[in-house]
């Protein structure tokens, strides 16, 4: 009889005994096995559970070859396998239009600087390109920012490394204005230092370094709302740079400074889409210093020709303009147009996000301003937001989340400003309450405002007892854990609905009960991390939007709720902090709340 061949290795048990267990000594051996020749049975087993890592447990894949690298300090070469790794990773994340989850970039985000505290010079050069990569997650998430980053680029002006500092900081997307703002001045110092070769060493590399540094801050400016007389500054002392080069007879090094800036610029201009003023301001430095030499004038040709700003050519579809052209259209157009534009087929995915993105920072704007939408536009928005829910095609997960903000802004509109019923809306939550539960729950709980009776139960009726089922705590540690994450969120957000409705009240408390037993129970099987933590930190963020119409009773819920879970044994300090938090935000409720209404005291 012939061998009967073996089954294929069950990559679900690889991959969990993989990311689950506590050490690294299998990873370091897929590491290991996938640096080896595509040839060998080694590289042959691991390559298929890496793919399936990465196409299934991405953020954890993420998290655990960042947490390798930091332990293996000793071994240099895992080290430098790892960071080769974890950028094949995120390549394969950024090919499939995938971005880490704002659950896993409140871990990554502090792990990284962790990490770059003690990457060795070569690795840094690698390790900037991985920062670069989550650097764009966050900013796309508006995951609150990268403040850590700043203050560690600061921070690494008075060590021993400064240059890693910009390192660091060639390789950034577009961030914010307060981040350049905060690191402009350690940039500045430090880059000067090595273009004006004050230390008397004069390395090309970090010539050409400092050269970068300068001419991405002056994109970052550009790309923000500070003022332009730091580009100026920025110029003058560039120009100032290469003078000096050429006043020293050190043409050669000039050249070979810009020809490192024209492969840097080559790379960049594609990560941060220059616009016209970006593409000028390189422009106007290299037009300055073109007359220093003939050798200068050629390097400097071939960078202008690089950055000269494409002369507008006929269009014929959506894809033809740039992330830049596309904003400033999108600016110009009435909130349905924007819509119309996310809910085409048409329309390259990166902008129908721009326009979804679009719509929901001026539908924003409105309610902070306290600018009523009319009535028309927001009934012309309604039918489409609910088709827009209805896809399930080229809807991303961090698209449908920005769309759950939107429809948040036009319910909040509708609803409270202009006192109507969202009928569609409540029809989609209950009749997707069991085929499409994760996305009714996530957009129930967008609905930070007061509901109305005859809005909400309803919606209750049918997706209350999902959420019940789904109030089970998991068995697999591998498992997605937005499904309980999201039925805990949608207890939560339905007993302060149901509390004020005396007909509920046994519901409502056999409901707290669940959520409670439900978390003492993943607490004790050490599931804790993954789940409860980032269920406590969504409540935090509800209980943040929702405070505006919570009233004596809700707080009267809300309070004990927080007491009970504090008290669950075995549960971590950094749990207890999210729940302490949040009992502060609900104490500063009832305090305002007393003011408003001095005789009704909460206990």
């Amino acid at each position: 009889m012939g061998r009967v061949m073996e089954e294929p290795p069950n990559l679900m048990l690889q991959a969990r005994e993989l990311l689950a267990t506590p050490n690294h000594e299998r990873l370091e051996s897929l590491v290991i096995h996938l640096s080896t020749c595509q040839e060998t049975t080694e590289y042959q087993t691991a390559l298929p559970l890496f793919i399936f890592c990465t196409h299934n447990f991405a953020n954890c894949l993420t998290l655990k070859l960042l947490q390798m690298y930091r332990s293996s300090s000793s071994n240099g070469v895992l080290r430098s396998k790892s960071i080769i790794l974890l950028l094949k990773t995120l390549a394969a994340y950024k090919y499939r239009r995938f971005d880490l989850s704002l659950v896993a970039l409140y871990v990554i985000k502090p792990l990284v600087i962790s990490c770059l505290r003690i990457t060795q010079e070569a690795e840094t050069k690698l390790f900037r390109r991985i920062v670069s990569v989550i650097a764009h997650d966050v900013m796309m998430l508006d995951n609150g920012g990268w403040d850590e980053l700043s203050g560690f680029i600061v921070e690494l002006s008075s060590t021993e490394e400064p240059l890693k500092a910009l390192h660091v900081f060639v390789d950034l997307p577009p961030v914010y204005g307060r981040f350049i703002h905060s690191c402009f001045r350690t940039i500045v110092e430090i880059a000067e230092k090595v273009l004006l070769m004050r230390d008397q060493q004069g390395r090309v590399e970090d010539w050409s370094l400092g050269l970068q540094a300068v001419v991405k801050l002056g994109i970052q400016v550009l790309d923000s709302e500070m003022r332009l007389d730091m580009v100026k500054g920025l110029l003058a002392l560039l120009v100032k740079a290469a003078s000096d080069l050429v006043d020293k007879g050190m043409e050669e090094f000039l050249v070979r400074g810009l020809a490192d800036l024209e492969m840097f610029l080559s790379q960049d201009k594609k990560l941060c889409n220059y616009n016209k003023d970006q593409c000028v301001f390189v422009s106007v430095f290299l037009f300055k210093i073109k007359d220093l030499g003939t050798l200068t004038k050629e390097a400097t040709g071939k960078i202008h020709r690089l950055v000269k700003p494409t002369p507008s050519q006929p269009r014929q579809g959506h894809g033809a303009c740039s992330e830049r052209e596309w904003f400033d259209r999108l600016n110009s157009l009435p909130p349905l147009e924007m819509l119309r534009i996310f809910a085409s087929t048409n329309v390259e995915e990166r902008f129908r996000e721009l326009a979804i993105r679009r719509l929901n920072v001026l539908l924003s704007d409105h309610i902070s301003r306290e600018e009523a939408t009319g009535i028309s536009v927001l009934r012309e928005l309604q039918p489409l937001l609910i088709s827009c829910l209805w896809e399930k095609e080229g809807v991303s997960e961090s698209m449908f989340k920005v769309l759950g903000e939107v429809v948040y802004h036009v319910s909040y509109e509708v609803m409270n400003c202009h006192l109507e019923t969202w009928n569609g809306l409540r029809d989609y939550i209950a009749s997707n309450s069991k085929t499409e539960f994760e996305r009714a729950v996530y957009i129930f709980q967008c609905l930070a405002i007061w509901l109305e009776h005859d809005f909400v139960v309803p919606i209750l009726e049918q997706l209350l007892p999902e959420i019940d089922k789904r109030l089970n705590p998991p068995r697999e540690v591998l498992v997605d854990n937005s499904c309980w994450v999201l039925a805990f969120l949608g207890a939560f957000c339905a007993i302060n609905h149901l509390i004020e409705m005396e007909c509920y009240a046994g519901l409502v408390m056999e409901m707290e009960d669940k959520m409670v037993n439900s978390v003492r129970e993943l607490v004790e099987r050490e599931m804790e991390v993954g789940f409860v933590r980032r269920a406590f930190r969504d409540v935090e963020s509800i209980v943040k939007k929702q405070m505006e119409w919570f009233g004596k009773n809700e707080y009267k819920l809300i309070k004990p709720l927080l007491q009970r879970l504090y008290l669950i044994k075995g549960m971590t300090v950094e749990s207890k902090m999210v729940l302490w938090r949040t009992n502060v935000f609900v104490d500063r409720g009832i305090a305002d709340l007393d003011e408003q209404q001095p005789d009704g005291e909460i206990d």
